[in-house]
């Protein structure tokens, strides 16, 4: 069996301030190795999210991988 390597996720997403009720939706794509550290999972594109739009909730909507 053999894996295709990932390199690169899109991301579509909701970011917003906390006890704020409006939110913005955005999708982001890029590179695993240059944004992700080469990881390849939800919980670091979760990270990579909490670091560009710190004191932030996200809401995930959806992540894409090819």
């Amino acid at each position: 069996m053999t894996y295709e390597k990932l390199t690169s996720f899109r991301v579509d997403y909701y970011y917003r301030r906390a006890g704020i009720d409006s939110r913005t939706r955005t999708q982001l794509g890029g590179s695993v190795s240059q944004h992700l550290q080469g990881a390849t999972t939800e919980s670091a594109v979760m990270d990579f999210l909490r670091k560009k739009h710190p004191g932030y909730e996200i809401t995930l909507m959806g992540l894409e991988w090819g």
